[in-house]
């Protein structure tokens, strides 16, 4: 099999007949740096906040699945779960570091009341479970854009 003969039969009389080189893609895909502070940044948030709605309906699932799980076991691992997942992303935020700090205000400008709700939330959270180490990391992102907890 030719298989610049199959995308040849895609080809418009302006191009090279059969030609693999003659073939452009239609648009540019953009790849995303999942190492950089603002995508790091941009998941803490929307994992805390998107919590909400998608654990309403996979408690549903579950409930709807089998009446006799333990709904209140699940809904205590899944918010464990988030939150630590979350706590990963937003760790490594330095406060010394200009792409970071740049990062961190264009996040709190973006999205002010939700990225200080998610802050508190997760404060919140770790407080509850008496871990204090992580609600200090967090707090110090709550000082450094001088959000009011």
């Amino acid at each position: 099999m030719d298989i610049n003969k199959i995308f040849g039969s895609f080809n418009s009389s302006s191009r090279d007949e059969g030609s693999l080189s003659s073939f452009t893609p239609l648009k540019r895909v953009s790849v995303v740096d999942e190492d950089s502070p603002s995508y790091k940044l941009g998941m803490f948030r929307k994992l805390i906040l998107n919590y909400l709605n998608y654990t309403t309906q996979v408690i549903g699932l579950f409930d709807k699945a089998d009446p006799t799980l333990d709904i209140k076991d699940i809904k205590r691992v899944g918010e464990f779960m988030l939150y630590e997942r979350a706590y990963d992303y937003i760790k490594d935020i330095n406060l010394q570091d200009k792409e970071h700090i740049n990062a961190l205000f264009r996040e709190a400008r973006n999205s002010k009341i939700d990225f200080e709700s998610a802050l508190n939330k997760s404060i919140d959270h770790f407080e509850n479970l008496e871990e204090y180490e992580k609600c200090a990391v967090l707090k110090k992102y709550l000082d450094f854009l001088n959000f009011s907890s």
